[in-house]
């Protein structure tokens, strides 16, 4: 089994990217062929054979996550050599073995502090100028996370493809969705429901660790972090 990890490392991102790939080959389903794909603005001299680097343009915040789908697109045939693929935020550590139980044909994580709102409370895109609109009378199942989410390849590339394409129309028309990516990807979820749908446990906010949130049993774990220096 093929499996292909994309990330995208921008800015001070980068220096997650040791600890985060050593995490992946010690606890990510480790009886898979695990390739990752990094897509980054920085010069990288050296590289591990199982890593392939993307260089794309250094551009202001939000333009490297917004258009992460668009980098996917562009990387679509080495993607689709794999069985499965998993896109991983860079800022991620992994704190339990990752097993097979994260397979399935499309897979999302449930946002650990949306996915405990009222479902009309949850932050998706309002702006009926945006192709990632939800209208407050949708029915709607949950919020999930852009920090972790995959699946069989040609189902994450078919997501990809249509994320792309609106973010795409959507720039052409002077639109930033309210949470870039993410509010498109939960646009296409509530059209395309995911068929494996995971636990905030697999996009755990550092911050949750000993507090009284009601999962205690983190997988994967979004490290608390100053976003403003970080993307600067």
């Amino acid at each position: 089994m093929k499996i292909c990890i994309l990330t995208i490392a921008t800015n001070q991102y980068l220096q997650f990217i040791e600890k985060l790939y050593s995490d992946i080959a010690e606890k990510f389903i480790p009886e898979s062929e695990i390739n990752c794909l990094l897509f980054t603005d920085h010069e990288i001299e050296e590289t591990s054979d199982n890593v392939k680097v993307h260089y794309i343009d250094h551009e202001p915040w939000p333009m490297p996550t917004l258009k992460r789908y668009n980098y996917f697109v562009k990387e679509k045939d080495f993607i689709l050599q794999h069985d499965y693929c998993f896109y991983m935020d860079a800022d991620m550590r992994i704190d339990a073995p990752v097993g097979q139980e994260i397979l399935g044909d499309l897979v999302a994580t449930r946002h650990g502090y949306q996915s405990y709102h009222d479902p009309k409370n949850q932050s998706f895109d309002r702006n009926p100028k945006s192709l990632a609109y939800v209208d407050p009378s949708e029915k709607t199942v949950t919020y999930y996370a852009g920090g972790f989410n995959g699946g069989k390849t040609q189902n994450f590339m078919k997501m990809s493809e249509v994320i792309a394409d609106r973010v795409n129309k959507d720039l052409e028309n002077n639109v930033v969705a309210l949470w870039h990516d993410e509010s498109h990807m939960n646009r296409y979820l509530i059209d395309n429901p995911p068929t494996l749908d995971l636990s905030p446990e697999y996009c755990y906010a550092e911050e949750f660790i000993g507090s009284n949130y009601p999962l205690q049993n983190p997988k994967i774990i979004a490290l608390k972090k100053n976003h403003a220096e970080l993307r600067s």
